[in-house]
């Protein structure tokens, strides 16, 4: 019962991040707003940051060697997973700026 719990709250982790991913998307792709993209890097920076913590912190609670492996295995896996969703917001905020603003 508690791992498809488990597989179940990743699942909506995975879900709520491409729906983030989206957002952002949206959100910049009629922007002409180098501020906005420069706040959309410094987050992104900050969530890798807060992200590397996270895991460091859970590589020197234990002397374990599998642990550790497995530790650094997540953070590698959770590092490319972000990677991805956000280099996808990159991409189409990159379409969005290369495109002629509409007439009004």
């Amino acid at each position: 019962m508690a791992e498809t719990s488990t597989k179940e709250a990743w699942d909506r982790f995975q879900a709520d991040v491409k729906t983030l991913a989206g957002e952002l998307s949206r959100n910049y792709e009629n922007s002409n707003d180098e501020k906005k993209t420069a706040e959309i890097n410094r987050s992104l920076r900050q969530l890798g940051q807060a992200a590397e913590a996270f895991f460091e912190s859970l590589d020197t609670a234990t002397r374990d060697p599998q642990v550790r492996a497995s530790t650094k295995r997540a953070a590698r896996s959770f590092g490319s997973a972000l990677t991805e969703t956000f280099r996808e917001v990159s991409a189409e905020l990159d379409k969005a700026f290369r495109q002629p603003a509409a007439p009004k």
